[in-house]
């Protein structure tokens, strides 16, 4: 088919007319027919409207060309030099679109190994790209350059080749993150598929690398090209797509729709973990979940897989992403009312906005209305890691981790007067209080139990926003609601080695698991100073040990022999010690607490060389970026020490800026309620502060 932009003659035509689309969008149109480029990309139908020619008449044109003409061959007859033609008589040509160049590219197989695992990786969660589309656009030379630039800076952490793979393993992808930022321009802007899918992508990639803001605003530009070409409509996304032969290509039809659902839940992420407003909000949009059928289409050979590596058939987990979206959507709103609630009244007031009741119970309904193969239990976690691909159970897992994050962020306001009695306040007020508690303790146990899983089952398979929502959980069980008794302190503490270990676990591969590991060991820390002095008080109060069980009396050999860590002598025994003995404990005392800064130095040496070394690879790589910061400040501890900070205060629960900004921006640690300390100060502060060594727990 010949376009219009051409002529039988090969002499090109000026375009003078677009389709009404490309006009109501201001937009080039190329002004092919039947369809021209923008239309059949957006599979939108193409029109265009009558019209009078104007200007010159094209025959007028082609006296003027043969005139020109006819005087080159004049002066060139006498002689004279004809200068080349001037750009502006060139024809048009239209903005430079990116396609691969494969000069530019690393070798095939590098790029067909990050491919793997991008889609092992990532779009395992967040299906923008279908496997064998995007490796045949690139045989064909007509992929998008931007977008496999991203798709492999995203993927590049996870590899082990010896080209590509770095100290930390997050690193690796740098460079190649750098080539596709690179290529951001006005082109990308432009509302078509592949450039959605690269603004999603790279959304995912910054808030792993610990850049909210950016995060933010790429999700932003997806939610907008979403908008633009219609995917938040159910009517558009039920528009046929064409193949070149005329048959309809359902493929592409359902991955149009889990772009949709991707981009959302993206959104969702980025805005309320950073507290900014959202893209998507329910209401906007009337597009239906991702129905089995289609889930079944797009089936991803890693999909049919379990986490034995054994082949399946049938996954019985497989539609449980439409309840992932749905609790998701669900949390989004609890975030968007509660970041509402005000936190600067001394008035107790519980619920602390109106809307709570209503989110609540459709959080609740959520739970309620999930069939009963998808509850979350032990038994079913047996069943699935035998008979479920890794793929969904990951979905499974992470609804159950939202609902809990959900059900938390809407109560964990009534830890702040946990320690309130009903004398304290009216019996209604008093009584929704502690059932907000409640709910707040069922879901920290039931999610321990979730974190653990993804730990163990989908171990680097989780993405790093899993490991925001275990931070949450972690800053909760720092209240003194979970730490009342011997009992609870225990539980608490285990619970936190437990959201620990599963950041921990994603530290090398995401800058942002790396603050949050890097705070959350400071939490567990604090925790154990905090509480286990409490526990041994009320140990040799009520003469019991650490286990519950009665204290013996012990002579001064043992006592001295045991060390300050493991030493307990219980006053009812009427064991008296010497002046001599107290001495000997108190140098021995002394002794720990230099071991202790001692080890600290080394630390902060230590970790001094990392940072210089992750610098130099910055280097040997050929970028330097200063938006993704190596240090950070970590707890939100002010001029007090970590045991005077009120854990159970509003501001503490409350605070957006612990909750996100300090983890996702560093320019915005600064608060002056928190009054946060930079990461030098507060270690030196720890340093010169002579802690009680009172805990048996020590950190790798």
């Amino acid at each position: 088919m010949q376009k219009d932009s051409e002529s039988k003659g090969g002499i090109k035509r000026r375009i003078t007319q677009a389709c009404i689309l490309c006009r109501k969008k201001k937009i080039k149109c190329d002004g092919a027919k039947p369809e021209c480029v923008h239309c059949l990309d957006a599979n939108l139908k193409c029109q265009y409207t009558e019209y009078k020619k104007r200007g010159p008449h094209k025959g007028y044109v082609r006296l003027l060309e043969e005139r020109l003409a006819q005087l080159e061959k004049r002066l060139a007859s006498t002689g004279a030099e004809v200068p080349p033609p001037i750009s502006p008589l060139s024809p048009y040509s239209p903005p430079k679109q990116h396609h691969v160049v494969v000069d530019d590219f690393p070798p095939q197989e590098i790029v067909t190994h990050l491919i793997d695992l991008f889609f092992q990786h990532i779009n395992s969660v967040f299906p923008f790209v279908h496997r064998a589309r995007l490796k045949q656009s690139i045989l064909d030379g007509n992929v998008s350059k931007p977008l496999i630039w991203g798709v492999m800076a995203i993927a590049a952490r996870f590899s082990n080749h010896p080209q590509i793979t770095t100290d930390p393993p997050y690193w690796a992808g740098e460079r190649f993150a750098t080539k596709a930022t690179s290529l951001i321009n006005a082109s990308l802007l432009e509302p078509t598929i592949p450039n959605l899918q690269f603004w999603g992508i790279m959304s995912c990639l910054e808030y792993g690398r610990a850049s909210g803001s950016k995060a933010w605003i790429y999700g932003g530009i997806a939610v907008r090209i979403c908008q633009e070409l219609g995917l938040d409509k159910e009517e558009t996304l039920k528009t046929p797509i064409l193949t070149k032969s005329g048959t309809i290509d359902y493929v592409a039809m359902a991955l149009r729709r889990r772009i949709f659902w991707s981009c959302l839940c993206i959104d969702k992420f980025a805005s309320t973990s950073t507290n900014r407003p959202q893209g998507f909000e329910i209401g906007d949009y009337d597009v239906a979940y991702p129905s089995l059928s289609e889930s079944s289409l797009l089936r991803d050979p890693l999909h049919a897989l379990t986490i034995d590596k054994h082949t399946i058939a049938n996954d019985p987990l497989m539609d449980v992403v439409p309840r992932y979206i749905d609790v998701l959507e669900r949390f989004g709103e609890v975030c968007k009312y509660m970041s509402r609630a005000k936190t600067n009244t001394s008035a107790v007031t519980w619920p602390p906005i109106a809307e709570s009741v209503v989110l609540d119970a459709r959080m609740k309904h959520w739970l309620e209305s999930l069939p009963e193969v998808y509850q979350f239990s032990q038994a079913h976690l047996k069943l699935y890691k035998e008979n479920a691909s890794q793929n969904y159970l990951n979905f499974w897992l992470c609804s159950h981790a939202m609902y809990c994050t959900g059900m938390l962020a809407l109560h964990r306001g009534s830890l702040a007067y946990s320690d309130l009695t009903a004398s304290d306040l009216p019996p209604d007020v008093y009584d929704r209080i502690q059932a907000s508690i409640h709910v707040c303790k069922v879901n920290v146990n039931i999610a321990t139990e979730v974190f653990q899983a993804l730990h163990d089952v989908c171990g680097v398979n989780v993405l790093p926003y899993m490991c925001y929502c275990a931070y949450i959980f972690s800053t909760v069980l720092m209240t003194s609601a979970f730490s009342s008794d011997p009992v609870s302190y225990r539980k608490s503490s285990a619970s936190l080695a437990i959201l620990y270990d599963m950041i921990e676990l994603l530290r090398p591969y995401w800058p942002m698991s790396e603050r949050l590991a890097s705070t959350t060991r400071d939490m567990l820390a604090a925790h154990s100073r905090l509480y286990d002095v409490q526990e041994q008080q009320q140990r040799h109060e009520y003469g019991f040990d650490k286990k519950g069980f009665p204290i013996q009396a012990q002579s001064g050999d043992e006592v001295r022999s045991m060390g300050p860590i493991s030493s307990s002598v219980a006053p009812a025994a009427g064991v008296e010690t010497s002046q001599r003995q107290q001495q000997q404990q108190q140098h021995q005392q002394h002794q720990q607490h230099q071991q202790q800064q001692q080890q600290q130095q080394q630390q902060q040496q230590q970790q001094q060389q990392q940072q210089q070394q992750q610098q130099q690879q910055q280097v040997r790589y050929g970028y330097m970026d200063n938006t993704m910061p190596m240090q950070m400040p970590m707890l939100p501890y002010g001029q007090e020490r970590p045991e005077e900070v009120d854990f159970n205060s509003c501001a503490y629960l409350y605070d957006s800026t612990l909750f996100g900004q300090m983890v996702l921006d560093s320019s915005k640690v600064n608060n002056s309620e928190m009054n946060y300390l930079p990461q030098d100060q507060y270690s030196a502060m720890l340093n010169e502060a002579n802690y009680p060594v009172v805990s048996q727990m020590t950190l790798a």
